[in-house]
């Protein structure tokens, strides 16, 4: 994590919540509604599921997908472009900023963590730092984007990973932690 991106939060211990009241007010809010109008919903109300969040403040653009089993921790810190796909069980903690760039796939309990607490404090205080995964990138099946990390355009991230640092364009992924196993070539028309 670049420390230009880190955002701390003063916090006076460890048990004390860095979000204001109307903060948590609106995500009890949206995890009411997630549970009773956006969870139950059938794959091909994917419209109403971006309606709901856009009603929360998400910016959408173009026609993303996103599943009904996903989960997004607070939708006025995500943004969706056309086509990006946040598949069954993934889940997008949003403390900060999440960008999904067009076309790209948040791939089967994919886990974006936009938080950690800094732990040479006793008061544990939160850091948040935003996650931008690029055009045509795909994350797969169960993998972790940790804060303040950057997927680039094309990029390929396995299954299974942990992806702790920014991962370059059009290049392949994998592990814990992910490191670069190879290159690969834009897609032909």
């Amino acid at each position: 994590m670049s420390g230009e991106h880190l955002r701390t939060f003063a916090q006076p211990d460890a048990y004390s919540s860095p979000w204001s009241r109307f903060t948590r007010l609106k995500v009890l809010l949206w995890v009411l509604v997630w549970w009773t109008l956006f969870r139950p919903t059938p794959k091909y109300l994917y419209r109403w599921r971006i309606l709901l969040l856009r009603l929360f403040g998400a910016k959408i653009s173009g026609r993303p997908f996103i599943a009904s089993s996903a989960i997004v921790k607070m939708p006025w810190n995500l943004e969706m472009n056309d086509r990006a796909c946040l598949a069954p069980g993934s889940e997008v903690y949003n403390l900060g900023r999440v960008v999904l760039g067009e076309r790209c796939t948040v791939a089967q309990q994919v886990y974006l963590c936009g938080g950690t607490h800094d732990f040479s404090k006793r008061s544990l205080p939160l850091v948040v730092a935003d996650i931008i995964v690029g055009e045509d990138a795909f994350i797969g099946a169960r993998a972790i984007v940790l804060p303040g990390v950057e997927i680039h355009a094309g990029a390929l991230v396995g299954a299974g990973s942990v992806v702790t640092r920014d991962v370059p364009s059009w290049s392949v992924v994998a592990g814990n932690p992910a490191r670069v196993i190879k290159t690969r070539e834009p897609p032909v028309e």
